[in-house]
């Protein structure tokens, strides 16, 4: 995941929600606009634009596009919009295809629609989904997804708990992000060791492979969403959570408590993790370590493996995919849900559904999912029936992952309350209190938890 969230993030944390009359156009003017508009993206598409509409901006669909990390993903991509805007009968200066960094989108999308003018179509992470849902800015797509699910073997269902709120939809599954542990194969060779299996041996492990400046665990530790994310997965092994399974507060709790001394006997005691994870802001930045050869091991999404695919074969080759190592609850493994959001305020609400429906017909999406190898898993379950995944035995580990994992919410689904969390940093910081300050784990959860549970009241009173 490479997503930071600096102050531009105040316009979905804090702003009002957005009253329906104060939208750009009500949904009769915006029938009125597109009158005679079809879109039938799995049986092909047929647009009939006007070109008498009201001239509210040039460009009648804006998509703005997240790399994949995959050069080749991303052509797919835009060849696709392409071939969505000639169908659509748009000509070239009507719509734009808009390369926007994961580290920009927060900060850019939060001013857009501050200023009335966000794009149609974008691809956020599920917590984003939710926290714009709860202020008014997501598009209602439970038409389309219901149509998705249509398809043969519907989607995986952890796709579909992080994009609904109160049995509608609000975002339109497009890609399973699983975290393995990549680990350097070719390290634990040379030492005589094989892939830790629980915490306590991939701390011995790390100890003795580790060789400044070549540490053992990349762990992300800054003030990032990746960091939120790399803490838990490991509270979550030690009995942790966040929330309850009624998506109540749950943070202060002894697995969290025994995480966080985990986390900083391996940071200040053994230090196997770089003492550059806790300052850093930049949510590559783990991605960054194991690509350039300084740690043995990450808890990342494939963004790192299919990266190597073509940038670094032979690091690839020297890389294992593992589920995280277990502690006293287990191994509990991690998954996002990547989506495309479909802004409310769009003028042209039909060409944006259309859009996401050519991108989502099984066929077409199915090459964006190969051409990315192995980036992403897909939200339909039948193409990992495909040869290119049932074939690969390096898929297998977070195909498994996909299947069982669970979101950095857990063990509630996404919601707006836990999108704040995230994009507020609220865990890292209070674990930096720990590994900085030398505050008490146990004081350090408490303070974490009375932080989590104000949002959530907030939440609670404004609907979210």
């Amino acid at each position: 995941m490479l997503e930071e969230r600096p102050e531009g993030v105040a316009a979905f944390v804090s702003g009002a929600a957005v009253p329906a009359g104060q939208r750009w156009m009500s949904k009769m003017q915006r029938r009125e606009l597109l009158r005679g508009a079809a879109v039938s993206a799995f049986a092909g598409v047929t647009i009939l634009a006007s070109r008498k509409t009201l001239a509210i901006r040039e460009q009648k669909l804006i998509y703005w596009h997240l790399p994949t990390f995959t050069p080749a993903g991303d052509d797919v991509v835009q060849a696709q919009f392409d071939e969505f805007r000639k169908m659509a009968g748009l000509e070239d200066h009507e719509a734009a295809f808009v390369p926007t960094p994961s580290i920009d989108l927060i900060p850019r999308l939060s001013a857009a629609i501050q200023s009335g003018a966000p794009p149609d179509v974008v691809r956020m992470y599920e917590p984003d989904v939710q926290l714009c849902r709860a202020r008014g800015h997501m598009m209602d797509v439970t038409d389309l997804v219901e149509k998705m699910r249509r398809q043969s073997g519907g989607l995986f269902d952890p796709c579909l708990r992080a994009v609904s709120h109160e049995e509608r939809y609000w975002g339109v599954p497009f890609a399973i992000d699983p975290w393995p542990m990549h680990a350097r194969l070719d390290v634990l060779e040379k030492n005589g060791l094989d892939y830790p299996r629980t915490w306590d041996a991939f701390l011995e492990t790390c100890s003795k492979i580790g060789n400044p400046p070549f540490y053992g665990f990349g762990m992300d530790l800054g003030r990032t969403d990746n960091a939120a994310d790399n803490i838990m997965q490991l509270c979550w092994c030690f009995g942790g959570r966040t929330y309850d399974a009624d998506g109540n507060p749950a943070f202060d709790n002894e697995g969290n408590v025994r995480g966080f001394a985990f986390i900083d006997e391996m940071y200040n005691k053994h230090r196997i993790i770089p003492k550059a994870a806790v300052g850093n802001r930049d949510d590559a930045w783990n991605n960054k370590a194991y690509q350039s050869g300084q740690v043995a091991f990450i808890a990342n999404p494939t963004s790192v493996y299919a990266y190597l695919s073509t940038e670094n074969p032979e690091l690839m080759a020297k890389t294992g995919l593992f589920a995280l190592p277990a502690g006293p609850a287990g191994s509990v493994n991690q998954i996002d849900t990547w989506s495309l959001a479909l802004l409310e305020q769009s003028p042209y609400p039909e060409l944006a559904k259309g859009l996401a429906e050519y991108f989502m017909a099984p066929e077409r999406y199915k090459e964006v999912i190969v051409a990315n190898n192995g980036r992403f898993v897909p939200v339909y379950p039948d193409l990992l029936k495909d040869p290119w995944w049932s074939e690969r035995p390096e898929s297998a580990a977070f195909v498994e992952i996909a299947s069982t994992g669970v979101p950095i919410s857990y063990e509630a689904p996404p919601s707006a309350a836990s999108g704040e969390v995230l994009a507020t940093h609220v865990i890292p910081e209070a674990l930096q209190e720990v590994l900085i300050n030398g505050v008490d784990p146990a004081e350090a959860v408490a303070r974490a938890h009375r932080k989590i549970a104000a949002i959530s009241k907030r939440h609670l009173k404004q609907g979210g």
